[in-house]
């Protein structure tokens, strides 16, 4: 009996040591949860802060950088046009320095992402480097230049963000180097186990150096230690942790060497060799005259709708369009933009997104809305706004908008964005090679902007991506025929709002011309056919 009353004390005392430890844990995990919901809540302070202070700057120098560039087309004395040519110099740093702040924090929360294509290194490298000599040479000092013969002359990676990493590395060697220069080499260091080119950056300078233990800091945002932060030092000292950062995430490593006779910034990447890449350069040569040529025609007499608050901006965007040949009316609140929405025809409308009385995305809801009870034309939407942050654009999707555009505005990315949503677009997915050549042709000789899908999965993604006009579907494709792309590519129109004009194409035979009528498709076209035929049925079907 005692060896059992001696058990049940045991386990009585356990179950009050399981209870402690259970309560202990409780409060521990109460203390985590605690921290966590401080901390998220902390995270979204940040952003409300980062997407606040975004959108001030960058109104303010839309502005300035808008209003400058027109100033600048205009007759100017010497001293005018040396003076506002500082003034840009100016806006570009101010530009840096946001941008680094941006950077910076969505590197932070992994928001960050790489935009590889094919380019040509040289020529990616000219005009940054054409820059930074101007800014060697005005401290009395040299920048050369050196690639290694073996180095490829196009490669693909993303070009926006390895020159990023290579002139910050230059601009801080020139920065702290008052006599002798800075120096660039690449070179070619081979072949790794995944068949990729490492190219090995190096920019080495004669500037006083870095000690040993401030070199361990100088990755470290917010800090420029030693003989590198000086009175003259710019920048806010994320720099050099972007530029890691960024190396890092192209697969690579940054790494430096200094001493008394100077500093060298490395850095090796690995890259995929590109073919044909001049082919490619004269294609994208021809399809940019063609582009000029079609946005001369499509722009003039345009009806657009601009809705800005902010008075510079108003007047800087209602300029650039005058001068293309818009005609223009502007308003400055989304309440006035809805309003006129509903009695005006405009082909497009430009809404800012922050506004007072209603703001952009309410504005476009309301009109989306509209639209939706009155049947009216589904007017293109584009957003302007000085937000840059992760999801941003999706929000203007979401709310009805059909495109976004960042503020500073460039003048050459908004005509290009009016003038492919006021150009009729059409895609094309056709298995048969001659029947293709022709719709294509056709289309072209009719001012179509026209997009080639090899299959009807290609087809739907097109579709969901892009505003077309016409889509020309093979009703038998492989893996996925074109009546059932089109079932998905109507459903798709439930979210968007839009309606393409969605043309079957086939032998004929069997019914399929009422098949393809009975599955959302508006139209049918038999093979064979000619340019003149294609043409007079778009023309029956009010294309």
């Amino acid at each position: 009996m005692s060896l059992i009353e001696s058990e049940i004390d045991k386990l009585q005392k356990k179950t009050v040591d399981l209870k402690s430890t259970n309560a202990k844990l409780k409060k521990r995990i109460k203390a985590l949860e605690s921290a966590l919901e401080k901390a998220e809540q902390n995270s979204r302070v940040k952003s409300e802060f980062l997407e606040n202070m975004s959108h001030e700057i960058r109104t303010s120098m839309n502005g300035i950088v808008g209003m400058t560039s027109l100033v600048l087309e205009t007759k100017l004395t010497s001293e005018q046009q040396q003076y506002l040519e500082m003034v840009n110099t100016s806006v570009d740093r101010l530009q840096e320095v946001v941008s680094e702040v941006l950077d910076y924090s969505k590197i932070e929360a992994g928001l960050l992402d790489l935009e590889p294509q094919d380019f040509n290194l040289k020529e990616s490298l000219d005009h940054d480097l054409y820059l930074l000599r101007l800014a060697a040479e005005q401290k009395g000092i040299t920048l050369t230049c050196k690639v290694d013969p073996d180095v490829p002359e196009s490669v693909y990676g993303d070009p926006k963000r390895l020159v990023q990493v290579l002139t910050n590395l230059v601009n801080n060697a020139i920065r702290h180097t008052e006599s002798g220069g800075v120096s660039i080499f690449v070179k070619n260091d081979g072949y790794d186990d995944s068949n990729r080119l490492s190219l090995h950056f190096s920019v080495h300078d004669t500037g006083t150096g870095i000690d040993l233990e401030k070199q361990q800091r100088i990755f470290q945002a917010f800090s420029q230690p030693g003989s590198r932060q000086t009175a003259s030092a710019e920048g806010i000292g994320v720099g050099l942790t972007i530029c890691s950062q960024l190396v890092k995430m192209m697969g690579g490593e940054l790494g430096l060497a200094s001493s008394r006779k100077g500093s060298t910034f490395w850095f090796s990447v690995p890259f995929r060799e590109v073919v044909d890449i001049d082919l490619e350069f004269e294609m994208d040569q021809l399809a940019a005259e063609r582009e000029a040529r079609t946005s001369t025609y499509a722009l003039q007499g345009a009806r657009v709708l601009l809705a800005e608050d902010d008075p510079i901006n108003r007047l800087l965007t209602e300029t650039l369009l005058t001068q293309a040949g818009v005609e223009v009316t502007s308003v400055e609140n989304g309440e006035e933009a809805s309003r006129l929405a509903e009695v005006n025809d405009y082909q497009i409308i430009l809404m800012d997104v922050q506004m007072p009385v209603v703001d952009g995305l309410e504005a476009t809801r309301k009109i989306r809305q509209v639209e939706k009870k009155s049947g009216k034309r589904r007017t293109t939407i584009i957003a302007l706004t000085a937000l840059a942050m992760q999801g941003d654009r999706e929000k203007c999707l979401q709310a009805g908008m059909d495109d976004y555009i960042s503020k500073p505005i460039e003048k050459k990315q908004l005509l290009n964005m009016l003038t492919t949503y006021l150009t009729s677009s059409a895609l094309v997915v056709d298995g048969d090679v001659e029947s293709k050549q022709q719709l294509v042709q056709c289309l072209v000789e009719n001012g179509w902007n026209v997009t080639i899908a090899e299959s009807g999965r290609s087809a739907m993604y097109e579709a969901s991506l892009n505003p077309f006009d016409l889509i020309l579907l093979d009703t038998r494709m492989p893996q996925m025929g074109g009546i059932e792309a089109a079932k998905v590519i109507r459903r798709l129109e439930e979210y968007s709002g839009r309606h393409a004009h969605i043309v079957g194409i086939g032998w004929g035979g069997s019914g399929e011309e009422q098949r393809c009528l009975e599955n959302g498709i508006d139209g049918y076209i038999a093979r064979p056919f000619t340019r003149e035929k294609i043409t007079e049925r778009l023309k029956q079907l009010r294309v």
